[in-house]
């Protein structure tokens, strides 16, 4: 039970912030059960139910919108659904092989793959430092190439040690969206990739229920809801370039850490 609660509170506060909260879950998993790592990222998607949940709970404004204009599918899609349909499909096209082949990935092939997102990383965010001014885009005019690309930022993040919030904030704005909508489109775009997640657990994994998984999803939807809620009061006062400089700098001394221990 004890185990539920810490990995649920983990995972809840985690999944918003410029760090892997699938990497952070899974070690911890790890470490307090001594299980296998498939294991460990097996509950870590798990979890992603219960973000999913506190996205919904906090964007459901949002999500009625989308669900009507889905509803009016036969007038087309409007430009921020479309982007949504995009970065799903290419999200899934991504993270699905990877996540079969996680077991095949050594310490040192996923330590690589996270020091070189974070030098990237680095060097956007030396870029958005130097810029004066933010982005100017909102979520209605993206389209395809930022659909793509954003797509891509959240698929490679099913690799233990790479942000998900981080990836896909950082190729938002350097798509040149606006500072809050970024953060706003990012923590969207997880609702159905998080839901992804979960049922790919599922299914792939086999899932035997019992109250460690009830008490998990229960107490990452709360402390999801607070954490997000929290953040968005927050976003407006963010210097995203000292984000972005943020998460490369943890990935890259992250990836130094496990190459060389």
């Amino acid at each position: 039970m004890s185990v539920a609660i810490v990995l649920g509170l983990l995972q809840g506060f985690t999944e918003w912030l410029p760090v892997s909260s699938e990497g952070i879950v899974a070690t911890a998993y790890s470490l307090m059960t001594g299980d296998s790592l498939a294991n460990a990222v097996s509950y870590a998607l798990w979890l992603h139910a219960g973000t999913a949940v506190a996205s919904i709970v906090i964007f459901r404004r949002e999500v009625v919108g989308l669900a009507k204009d889905l509803g009016c599918i036969r007038m087309g899609f409007t430009p921020f659904l479309r982007f949504l349909v995009v970065t799903t499909i290419v999200s899934a096209v991504v993270a699905i092989p990877l996540l079969l082949g996680l077991q095949e990935l050594s310490n040192i092939g996923g330590a690589l793959a996270m020091g070189v997102v974070g030098v990237l990383m680095l060097i956007n965010g030396g870029f958005l430092l130097r810029r004066q001014m933010g982005g100017i885009r909102g979520r209605e005019e993206m389209g395809l190439i930022d659909g793509v690309l954003a797509g891509l930022a959240q698929g490679i993040a099913v690799i233990p040690g790479l942000s998900r919030s981080g990836l896909t904030i950082t190729s938002l704005l350097g798509r040149g969206m606006q500072r809050k909508e970024a953060v706003v489109v990012s923590f969207i775009m997880s609702i159905p990739a998080s839901i992804g997640a979960a049922f790919f657990s599922v299914i792939n994994n086999g899932f035997t229920f019992s109250i460690e998984h009830v008490v998990g999803l229960i107490i990452t939807i709360l402390a999801g809801l607070l954490t997000l809620r929290v953040l968005l009061l927050v976003v407006g006062k963010l210097n995203i370039g000292a984000f972005v400089v943020f998460v490369g700098l943890i990935m890259t001394g992250g990836a130094l850490f496990e190459i060389f221990r």
